[in-house]
């Protein structure tokens, strides 16, 4: 049973039903206007039908008082043998087929709660083998009287078409066809045979030269595909040498430009350090440069205090023997007073007079020398200190020599 259950809406005489249907013959029994045709009517109105012996607008079949009716059919969609389902884009056992009437008279298909088009629904009951137009299937009051005026072949395409044997009529009608024109287009086969066996001779010879024609034409390839192939190695070969060469020549460029790196870094160490050897030189110079004006200038105070110690040695020399000279002569008139003259008061007393006079005057002189002496080795020390100083900056400026070298 293809049809699983009805479903009624607001149609005829229900306000709402649900007709269920098992397998087997389903009988609908009741008293006249109980609605069994109204069951009828639904089903076939859901399967696309517009006519009814009982109105002569769809919209006249929604109940009384009410602006839509809906009629649903639940169709069987389960796995036939094999697993196969009659409708295999729908994956459910049931399907839901609903048609809606308005009293506008606007009417519309749904599959699935979904919009449908006439045309689908009809492709959808072709393959569950429903045709509503059959009246096999659906045989309304007034149909029974036009059922019996039929002929017996309109009859038996009826029931082919109910019981599914309509498509196996077809294929035996065909290949009768069939069979006709192949009989007809035999008798030209033998013929054409007959004229076919004159000429198999003939053509048979020449498919032999030409299987040897092509056999060699066959080698010929081969023979140049191996050529072209040994050529392939030969230059396969080439080429891998000349990788390796390139892989060579790029590690040699590799090699070379962390040489180049390596130096690079190593000359801009370089120029660093001689941009810093360049201010240390300056640096250096300008020392020595000061070095050599406190040379100078050491140079210069011990010219200057050997000239001031020669200077006061000589003075102290001419003093020396100024004083000597001095005392000679008082010892001389002395020498000559005591010869020439008596001892008298008076001559003592300038006899003590010269000696208080050269005593004061050999005092004077060790005072003088004690001074001269105090003072010469003050420049002594001085012009030691000027050595020391001079030699010092010497030994410096040679320091700076070799530094600056």
């Amino acid at each position: 049973m293809l049809i699983k259950e009805v479903i009624l809406e607001n149609f005829m005489s229900y306000e709402y039903a649900r007709i269920p249907f098992k397998p087997g013959v389903n009988v609908i029994c009741g008293p006249n206007g109980a609605g069994k045709s109204s069951i009828l009517v639904g089903i076939s109105v859901a399967l696309g039908q517009s006519y009814t012996e009982r109105s002569r607008k769809l919209s006249d079949l929604i109940r009384w008082g009410k602006d839509q009716a809906r009629i649903t059919l639940v169709l069987d969609n389960s796995r036939r043998k094999g697993g196969k389902r009659p409708v295999s884009r729908f994956n459910r056992d049931e399907i839901y087929l609903t048609r809606v009437l308005r009293r506008d008279g606007k009417y519309w298909f749904e599959l699935e709660n979904r919009a449908a088009t006439k045309f689908e629904v009809q492709r959808l009951l072709s393959r569950l083998g429903i045709d509503p137009d059959n009246m096999l299937l659906i045989m309304h009051q007034n149909m029974v009287e036009q059922f019996a005026v039929l002929s017996p072949q309109e009859k038996l395409k009826m029931v082919e078409a109910a019981v599914g044997l309509e498509p196996y009529r077809k294929n035996v009608l065909a290949a009768q066809k069939k069979l006709s024109r192949i009989l007809s287009q035999e008798e030209s086969v033998n013929k054409l045979l007959e004229s076919a066996e004159q000429t198999l001779s003939y053509w048979r010879e020449q498919y032999d030269r030409y299987q040897r024609k092509k056999q060699l034409q066959m080698k010929k390839r081969f023979l140049e595909k191996e050529l072209a192939w040994a050529k392939v190695n030969i230059k396969e070969a080439k080429v891998e040498d000349l990788k390796s060469r390139i892989h060579e020549i790029e590690n040699e460029i590799k090699e070379i430009n962390r040489e180049a790196d390596a130096a690079n870094k190593k000359l801009s160490l370089i120029e660093t350090k001689i941009e810093k050897l360049k201010e240390e030189w300056k640096r250096l110079l300008e020392e020595r440069i000061n070095l050599e004006r406190e040379r100078t200038k050491h140079e210069l105070n011990l010219t200057f205090s050997n000239q001031s110690l020669e200077e006061w040695q000589s003075f102290v020399q001419t003093s020396r023997n100024e004083i000597q000279n001095y005392l000679t002569q008082i010892e001389n008139i002395e020498h000559q007073t005591m010869k020439s003259a008596n001892k008298t008061s008076e001559l003592k007393e300038f006899t003590f007079q010269l000696a208080e006079i050269k005593r004061t005057y050999k005092n004077l002189e060790n005072m003088l020398m004690q001074h001269l002496t105090m003072k010469s080795e003050n420049f002594q020390k001085t012009i030691e200190t000027a050595k020391e100083q001079s030699e010092k900056i010497i030994g410096q400026i040679s320091e700076l020599e070799g530094r600056i070298d």
